[in-house]
């Protein structure tokens, strides 16, 4: 076969397993997001899936290639595609064949020869799983989205529990991409466990390592774990990413250059005393990474202090500025005002002055006492001052008013008040009565009524 052809064959199955994974139907918007992550089945199935959880996504889109993968290029994807594997040995079986529609006939059988010998058993299910193979690949299986993500992996919890008991690694109780996205966030490992409820290896993984003190010290110590089953719908979309061969199965995946990758996987019963070392192991040389993710944090975490440190120094310098400049203007309106208010009080003290020297003027000069037309005149003013002049009979009233106006302390509107006769003294608008027809006599007492009270 040329390699054109088996560029060809290579594009269409992963387009093909892409889109029975997601359940896209779009072979253009299939194409597209391959083309986007660089043809990696991994990151391109993760990415889509949390978009349709409404998470972001934990992969990183890679440099974007102008070819999809060969069969003859040397690609650094975690796991080749599904045609690149053997159809199927005996317990080596992708975990697409166990999500097919014929899952449930296959557990059945399973359920019913369990009551019968081992080699029985496993001739069946080795056969049921070619069957379900070539089904898969004949007629096409479209998993769809898992309904209750969170719910599946609490199934497994409480069934885990049910059968191995209490005494386990702690298990995030979430989705397998909030999984990922709260070891991002924490900068932790996290170590993932496909469970496999009929493989023969799983009952005694789970009892002698994943239920043994040791293990569970290196998982609390070192990571943080998340579990569920692959006969679960969130249990075959997180098969279809990590494209396991066999069980039990762990996977370790952390951060390293802003995305989520696998750095171990662990396939098949491995003996506790070289499980926890393979683990370690992969946890130190992969630290690294970790360590400079946090020194970044903490960088950035600086950074952020200090500008919002500067934020604040500078908002409170603004708030005192602007009350400083409140203030000057609150001087400036209020001196302004005092200015306005002395001037408005000089001009009507000049307004006064001028009124009064005019009033002044305008008085009968006064007679002597021994003139025989003399009256003297006492004028009582509200402060208790006693204005005294003499006045001829035969000047005007207006006299006495002009004499009063020129006075301090009194004000424009007022009116002369006799007390015997006790009457009102007003002005005619020649200036009259004359004193002498008032009839006050030649000595009389007056006070002033302020109208302006």
């Amino acid at each position: 076969m040329s390699r054109e052809t088996s560029d060809e064959l290579d594009v269409s199955q992963l387009l093909a397993h892409f889109q029975e994974i997601t359940g896209i139907e779009d072979q253009n918007r299939s194409l597209t997001i391959l083309e986007e992550h660089g043809w990696n089945l991994e990151a391109a199935v993760q990415d889509t899936l949390n978009e349709k959880e409404g998470i972001r996504a934990v992969f990183h889109e890679p440099s974007p290639q102008s070819y999809p993968p060969s069969s003859s290029s040397q690609s650094p994807s975690p796991s080749p595609p599904p045609s690149s594997r053997p159809p199927s040995s005996s317990l080596q079986q992708s975990p697409a064949v166990r999500a097919s529609q014929g899952l449930v006939v296959v557990r059945t059988w399973e359920w019913l020869l369990n009551l019968a010998f081992f080699p029985v058993r496993f001739l069946v299910t080795t056969a049921a799983d070619v069957l379900l193979f070539v089904f898969h690949f004949v007629f096409g299986y479209q998993p769809s989205p898992a309904r209750n993500p969170v719910g599946d992996v609490q199934q497994f919890v409480t069934g885990f529990e049910a059968e191995f008991g209490h005494a386990h690694p702690p298990f995030l109780t979430c989705s397998y991409s909030q999984a990922l996205e709260q070891a991002r966030q924490e900068l932790r490992f996290l170590l993932v466990y496909l469970h496999s409820p009929g493989h023969q290896d799983t009952a005694e993984f789970c009892t002698k390592v994943l239920c043994n003190k040791e293990f569970m010290d290196f998982v609390s110590a070192n990571c943080v774990m998340w579990a569920v089953g692959v006969n679960t719908e969130e249990g075959v979309r997180v098969s279809y990413v990590l494209r396991e061969n066999t069980y039990p199965f762990l996977g370790l995946i952390v951060l390293k250059q802003s995305r989520m990758v696998v750095v171990e996987r662990v396939e098949g019963l491995l003996p506790l005393r070289e499980l926890v070392p393979r683990l370690a192991v992969a946890v130190r040389m992969n630290e690294a990474e970790l360590v400079v993710e946090r020194n970044e944090r903490a960088r950035r975490s600086v950074d952020q202090s200090i500008r919002e440190e500067q934020d604040r120094a500078y908002q409170e310098s603004l708030i005192a500025d602007r009350e400083k400049e409140k203030k000057r203007l609150e001087e400036q309106r209020r001196e302004k005002e005092r200015r306005g208010e002395e001037e408005e009080k000089r001009r009507k003290d000049e307004e006064t002055a001028s009124i009064r020297s005019h009033r002044a003027s305008l008085i009968p000069s006064e007679p002597l006492p021994s003139d025989p037309d003399v009256m003297h005149v006492v004028i009582r003013v509200p402060s208790g001052e006693r204005l005294e002049r003499r006045f001829r009979g035969s000047d005007k009233l207006e006299g006495v008013y002009n004499f009063a106006h020129s006075c301090p302390g009194v004000s424009y509107d007022f009116t002369l008040m006799s007390n015997f006769p006790r009457k009102e003294l007003r002005c005619m608008p020649d200036g009259g009565p004359l004193l002498s027809e008032l009839g006050l006599g030649t000595k009389c007492a007056l006070y002033i009524k302020d109208n302006s009270e």
